[in-house]
């Protein structure tokens, strides 16, 4: 079939799963073997291509079994194994717990060149036929094709752990996020930003919009090697105006990363 792509951003996938156990061990041990091995190869194959990524863990607590992560600039190849791994290790064993689409995307809420000018001018005292104030603009500039570009084709972080959420901006009869003006909004979510700064060395964070393809707006995956850091982080944010007043959460699953084979083992399957 035509690959989808996107206008702009590639499609992201959460799937979680349970692993039913009588199915699975009614298979004799030469065919789990081979399924184990099958699951193995669709998660090569699909890395095979450097843009396309997928990642598994086993999921802390009773919420899920395990779960798998994947990234994909062609919606129907990444529809196609997502078939393929909920089969993969034979009919009904992979149960479906919980799963969340949305694409990468930047925020609207981003420095545009017309606010770094303005700081330029008021605070640093700069003109723009100053050599100084050229080379920052240049600078800025770059910095903003790099932001843009991480968030719209995000590579997933070389971290251990994995906590991922859903989350919608409040729409209630008192607090409702979308009827206030766009300068408002983007002070709160500025406020937002310092504070997940503060994190940048020990949490990478990839902000997914599913606003018309799933149940919540946003998905949050913060990636980190300590779980201390999830908790310090999302503590901290809670305090934010953008997250007191307006955020709405859904379900938090935390994951431990494996590749498939050590994953199955910590699974003992």
């Amino acid at each position: 079939m035509d690959p989808i792509h996107a206008a702009e951003g590639w499609f992201v996938s959460h799937l979680f799963y349970r692993v039913d156990r009588p199915r699975w061990e009614a298979a004799d041990p030469v065919e789990r073997q081979r399924r184990k091995q099958h699951f193995q190869e669709i998660v090569d194959d699909f890395r095979r291509d450097r843009d396309r990524q997928i990642h598994c863990y086993s999921i802390w607590g009773l919420k899920a079994d395990l779960a798998v992560m994947t990234i994909d600039p062609d919606l129907q190849h990444l529809n196609e194994t997502e078939v393929a791994v909920s089969t993969s290790l034979g009919a009904g064993v992979l149960e479906p717990a919980s799963s969340f689409i949305s694409m990468s995307e930047i925020s609207e809420y981003m420095s545009q060149e017309k606010d770094y000018d303005r700081t330029l001018r008021s605070k640093d005292g700069l003109t723009p036929d100053s050599a100084v104030y050229q080379q920052k603009m240049a600078e800025f500039r770059e910095r903003m094709r790099t932001y843009i570009d991480d968030r719209l084709y995000p590579r997933i972080p070389d971290h251990r752990l994995l906590c991922f959420y859903p989350m919608s901006k409040r729409r209630g009869d008192r607090e409702n996020w979308y009827l206030l003006d766009f300068d408002t909004r983007k002070t709160y979510m500025a406020g937002h930003a310092i504070t997940g700064r503060k994190f940048h060395a020990t949490v990478k964070q990839l902000v997914t919009g599913s606003i018309g393809l799933d149940d919540w707006e946003w998905g949050v995956s913060l990636f980190s090697d300590d779980p201390f850091h999830f908790k310090k982080i999302l503590y901290e944010m809670r305090y934010d105006e953008a997250s007191a007043r307006f955020g709405e959460f859904g379900p938090f699953y935390v994951g431990l990363r494996f590749e498939p084979m050590e994953l199955f083992e910590r699974l003992a399957l």
